[in-house]
């Protein structure tokens, strides 16, 4: 018997790196499901709508450079009634590009991550008299703009209850949201090997305090300051600098290895799981992928930042959570830290820690979506061809 292949669209916008980690992540969990072919695709871009189309280039601008511009944009657009009449709007505009990308797909299944993508997706169904469900993987923690509550998806998968009770909030029956867990790749999960081993393999010192300082995908925060404050108060911890996509930044810290033995400057990586394996404690913005993957890790945090409205809601989900802590002060982080390193593990609370199998979770619904709509499709074959035979 030939099975049929089911086409799954994960519809993001590189806005950030989360929603694309996020999304590989569903897709690896995904590889274990037979007859499964997963595309990713970043819709925004894809309508050709003037802003739409330069997304990952402005929220990178405006998260470095000009961040009162996306709380500004937050704070307008914070409605499902706004949010609703602007995506109508951008439809009406891009609907023939915005369907030809869908259509080179032909998918079975599309999973929104990225909230500006779901009243798309909900209006193309309705225009096209699509059948293919959608399903909204919510990726932030606590703090949701509308967006993610635009109506219409069959599913909204959250990653924790603070982000159900926001939806709810924001007018999405509870009977439509599950809670999953965040979509965490399985790479990431507590090493066996032992940390001076992993060092080794980064070809750094093996047997050194080590700190992971990284500001995200577009290396946001006030990375500069964090490791002048080093050179000062943590000379003897090594510390490994992630910054990302951000060139100057990279530039500026490589200037700074002659004054510090122990750092080490990365740009964009794509091994953050051995790099986090490698830490004692890991210093980031308060972005919701980083938090989770390095709690998967049993890594704990120090929370420097909220870069955007939408991570507030992220610092606390870490302190109330005994995750980590909240240290905007660089001179205080150096504090922290010589504590950590001078009392050994940071110990954390078993039942705080959330569930690090949300990428599993959630592909196993995907898979179960997808077998109940081929027995629905078998059915319905079936129960055609006994009529036609009975005329």
């Amino acid at each position: 018997m030939i099975r049929t292949v089911n086409n799954i669209l994960l519809a993001i916008s590189d806005t950030g790196g989360g929603h694309r980690s996020a999304a590989t992540a569903i897709v690896a969990a995904l590889n274990n499901c037979e007859h499964v072919q997963c595309t990713l695709s970043d819709l925004l871009k894809a309508t050709g709508f003037p802003v739409l189309r330069k997304a990952p280039e402005i929220y990178d601008y405006c998260s470095r450079k000009q961040l009162w511009l996306n709380n500004f944009f937050f704070e307008k657009t914070n409605s499902v009634k706004r949010m609703n009449l602007l995506t109508k709007f951008v439809y009406q505009q891009a609907a023939p590009q915005f369907e030809c990308e869908i259509s080179q797909i032909n998918p079975d299944l599309l999973l929104a991550v990225h909230p500006l993508v779901i009243g798309l997706l909900v209006a193309s169904r309705k225009a096209t008299r699509a059948s293919w469900p959608i399903f909204t993987v919510v990726t932030d923690l606590a703090t949701l703009h509308a967006s993610w509550a635009t109506p219409g998806a069959d599913l909204y998968l959250v990653p924790t209850e603070e982000a159900f009770n926001a939806l709810v909030r924001h007018g999405i029956a509870a009977s439509q949201i599950i809670l999953t867990g965040f979509p965490v790749h399985p790479k990431f999960s507590c090493s066996s090997a032992p940390r001076p081993e992993i060092r080794k393999e980064l070809g750094i010192d093996p047997e050194r305090f080590s700190v992971l300082l990284t500001g995200g995908g577009v290396g946001a925060g006030n990375m500069s300051a964090w490791i002048r404050e080093f050179v000062k108060n943590c000379p003897d911890k090594q510390i490994m600098v992630v910054t990302g996509r951000n060139q100057t930044l990279n530039d500026q810290l490589q200037a700074l290895k002659s004054q510090f033995e122990y750092l080490h400057v990365y740009g964009f990586v794509d091994n953050m799981e051995t790099m986090m394996a490698a830490s004692d404690v890991i210093i980031s913005k308060a972005g919701p992928g980083t938090i989770i993957e390095a709690v998967a890790m049993r890594r704990p945090l120090i929370i420097t930042e909220a870069v955007g409205i939408q991570e507030t809601g992220n610092i606390d989900f870490v302190v109330n959570n005994r995750l980590g802590y909240f240290c905007p002060d660089p001179r205080q982080g150096c504090r922290i830290i010589n504590d950590l390193a001078a009392s050994g593990d940071f110990v954390f609370s078993t039942d705080k820690i959330p569930p690090n199998n949300g990428s599993a979770r959630i592909a196993n619904m995907i898979f179960q979506k997808l077998h109940a709509s081929s027995v629905q499709k078998t059915n319905r074959e079936v129960h055609d061809t006994g009529l036609f035979r009975g005329a």
